[in-house]
């Protein structure tokens, strides 16, 4: 990457921070590339933006920030699949949506509309409309955090913005939506230790971690790999690959409300069995909505929502995972093609767009359990996963393989 490509991505990073920390940040449009290495040098004073603030993390102070007298109304950003859930869009494909505060809106009113498990028949009684092209890039932002893609927000200068919150880190709409891919072409490997495992064996631990420094993924490679010259070149000696996403509360904690620990599990298991595999575990906690917001769609799966709709009433898409890093992980391994094991079409297709050619799909199907037959059935009705006859008919034989 060149100067100011590292120089986004090191932004960007500390951008999301910032949200995670309950720092402010400062959303402007631009046309055009920065050529600057001090962004907050080049952007002229006079520059029209939005001021922008996690709710997760705000407090009285900021409140007072975003409804001081004068100037614009104060907003609550949310997006369209929130908007969606609030009866505010039609659709969760609209354009995210900028509620106008009510005068008197407390911090509790901002949380309860971007959190509660709001009747959608009943929309706030609040103005709104559609949000700026900076409103939407600062959500993106959030969700990259990962915060509850609800914002607090308000209209004004950068010269404003810095004077009410000094040093204030200055983003460029257009750039919001780069972090994960700056993260993979940036991904670099750390080194390799070999790890002894319970029933595997001893499994090579390959550790990677992107330019930004932010999160560790790990390649777990078990067995001894083939020789490319004992091996002709067919769909025998591509890797036996599993892509697992971290789950806290199933890999660790054995939860039964998913079926992800049993998953880790018999991918080594299967992988140990047939002398050679490669499991990437990635840091994407809850589909990529991180451990928080994952056990609030717990909550709100407990209230009678699926996993689709849970995760949409928190302001997320269905499945917010990215396969770019993955693949990156596997072509510094040596891999251009491999036997995916998965149910998940998505991986598949995600996968063989970023350049990793996927010469078989290996089902994986375990950990059926009373818990989650609904979790499942989500799985294949909403989501597109493909399980076989014999695991449809261990949910109630009420899904048929499409």
């Amino acid at each position: 990457m060149d100067a100011i490509t590292q120089r986004i991505l090191r932004s960007l990073d500390r951008a999301t921070g910032d949200l995670r920390r309950g720092q402010g940040l400062f959303l402007y449009e631009s046309d055009g590339r920065v050529e600057s290495l001090d962004f907050s040098q080049s952007l002229e004073s006079s520059t029209s933006g939005l001021l922008v603030f996690s709710v997760d993390h705000a407090d009285s102070r900021v409140l007072e920030m975003i409804q001081q007298p004068g100037g614009s109304p104060g907003q609550l950003l949310v997006t369209a699949m929130r908007a969606h859930r609030l009866g505010l869009a039609e659709d969760t494909l609209g354009p995210d949506i900028s509620i106008s505060l009510p005068p008197s809106a407390s911090l509790d009113w901002a949380r309860f509309v971007a959190l509660a498990n709001w009747d959608d028949r009943t929309p706030p009684s609040a103005a709104h409309r559609n949000a700026s092209a900076s409103g939407t890039a600062a959500l993106k932002l959030a969700k990259t955090a990962p915060c509850l893609p609800a914002l607090l927000a308000r209209s004004m200068t950068f010269e404003e913005a810095d004077m009410l919150v000094p040093g204030i880190l200055p983003v460029r709409a257009s750039d919001a939506g780069l972090l994960r891919h700056l993260q993979a072409v940036s991904l670099k490997r750390l080194g390799t230790t070999p790890v002894p495992l319970e029933d595997i064996g001893t499994a090579q631990f390959h550790m990677f971690r992107s330019g930004d420094g932010h999160d560790d993924h790990i390649a777990v490679e078990v067995g001894e790999r083939p020789s490319a010259v004992a091996m002709p070149l067919s769909e025998d000696n591509a890797p036996l690959v599993r892509i697992h996403s971290a789950c806290l509360t199933g890999d660790i904690f054995h939860s039964k409300k998913c079926d992800c620990g049993p998953q880790l599990n018999a991918a080594l298991e299967v992988m140990a069995h047939n002398g050679h595999g490669v499991l990437l575990y990635m840091a994407q906690e809850g589909r990529n909505i991180g451990l928080t917001n994952k056990l609030r769609a717990y909550m709100l799966q407990d209230a009678g929502l699926d996993t689709v709709d849970a995760n949409r009433a928190l302001g997320y898409g269905d499945d917010e995972r990215e396969y770019e890093i993955a693949a990156s992980m596997l072509r510094a391994l040596g891999f251009e093609r491999v036997r995916l094991m998965t149910n998940n079409p998505e991986k598949i297709r995600a996968l063989s767009s970023a350049g990793i050619e996927v010469v078989e799909q290996v089902p994986l199907i375990v950990g059926l359990s009373q818990e989650n037959i609904r979790y499942l059935k989500t799985k294949a009705a909403r989501s597109g996963h493909i399980l076989p006859d014999t695991a449809l008919a261990a949910l109630d034989d009420t899904l048929r393989k499409k």
